[in-house]
């Protein structure tokens, strides 16, 4: 399918300033597509802080601020949904 991935590991010290210039270099680089956070983050990183920034046309697990206020209004059409609920409902659906 053509999909190309680049995988950032970090170590369990990592600094939250060093996360959010990972997920800057991301937002920035025209070639990426789409960011995912493994969560959960080690202690003391603030993980809303890191969700938050991510741009929201990249935001594929649809955990920033916009995406999840258009997932809960009525109506509401979110850029992304985020992938287990919607894996989880469509289990429920079929079955």
């Amino acid at each position: 399918v053509g999909i190309a991935v680049v995988d950032r590991h970090f170590p369990e010290d990592v600094s939250q300033e060093e996360l959010m210039a990972a997920v800057s270099e991301l937002n920035a680089d025209d070639t990426i597509h789409g960011i995912l956070v493994q969560l959960p983050l080690p202690e003391g990183i603030d993980a809303r802080r890191v969700l938050d920034s991510i741009e929201i046309q990249k935001d594929v697990d649809g955990l920033g601020p916009e995406n999840l206020g258009r997932l809960s209004q009525p109506g509401g059409v979110p850029l992304a949904v985020p992938c287990t609920p919607s894996g989880c409902m469509e289990l429920l659906q079929r079955n």
